[in-house]
């Protein structure tokens, strides 16, 4: 099949950004800079993809590379994969490939290649955790699930939701009992009025009972708090994601 040169480039802009993804700088859950690469994978080509990803991370782990990232599977919304990674600076996306791995880098570029074939769309986002408005993390352990609200926010109210965030739904993920709670302003890849918080779980049947915020404040409580946010945003959607420690390249896990 010929290609045309508009095909050639979106697969080179894929394959760098899947690269970037795959072969990142910061540890597991160091850093504030966040970025995520959604990938939506061709439904007769999901085993192809996991199974590169895998040898990706193999090569990974035989050089010694300390370039992680995490994998992340939707249960809801669009069926894809995000795959995550944190940074402490800006000038760590300037990093180019990995030393450790340049005995290897043909092997892995050939992977990254394959990578693209079996992916179908991608987009990628890059946001900043604001440590003020997020709960310190208590566990070193990746969560099973994460629940993430992603927030369209008013220009004209922006600050007025920053406030909103600080003064009465933090406390209330802390009274809630949330081991997670990660709050994030966008910076590339979509509005910078969105803003996203995640939040750790176990299991769906967590939600059979109030969870998290709603726990704290109560149903009129948290109706109440409802009423505060709703004049303030323009919309706001919720989706769930599992982990995917077999297709996640993180550190060893610390000896007890």
């Amino acid at each position: 099949m010929e290609l045309n040169p508009g095909t050639i480039v979106s697969r080179c802009l894929l394959a760098a950004a899947l690269a970037a993804s795959l072969v990142t700088f910061a540890s597991a859950q160091t850093g504030n800079i966040r970025s995520v690469t959604f990938v939506t994978v061709k439904p007769d080509r999901i085993g192809d993809f996991q199974a590169e990803i895998k040898e990706v991370h193999a090569l990974m782990k035989k050089d010694n590379s300390t370039r992680y990232s995490s994998v992340w599977m939707s249960l809801t919304g669009p069926r894809e994969y995000a795959i995550v990674s944190y940074y402490d600076k800006w000038a760590e996306f300037d990093a180019g490939d990995d030393p450790k791995t340049k005995d290897d880098a043909a092997d892995l570029a050939r992977l990254q290649t394959r990578l693209v074939d079996c992916a179908s769309s991608w987009r990628r986002t890059i946001d900043v955790i604001q440590p003020d408005l997020s709960l310190p993390q208590t566990s070193a352990e990746m969560p099973k699930m994460v629940r993430v609200l992603t927030t369209l926010v008013r220009a004209d109210k922006y600050q007025d939701y920053l406030d909103l965030i600080k003064s009465d739904v933090l406390p209330a993920a802390k009274k809630g009992g949330l081991t997670t709670y990660m709050f994030s302003e966008t910076r590339y890849g979509a509005p910078n009025t969105q803003v996203t918080s995640v939040t750790a779980m176990d299991k769906w049947a967590e939600l059979d009972e109030p969870f998290g915020i709603e726990k704290a404040l109560g149903k009129d409580g948290y109706k109440a708090l409802l009423g505060k946010v709703r004049p303030l945003i323009i919309q706001s959607e919720v989706n769930e994601y599992r982990f995917q420690p077999e297709l996640s390249y993180l550190p060893a896990a610390p000896a007890k």
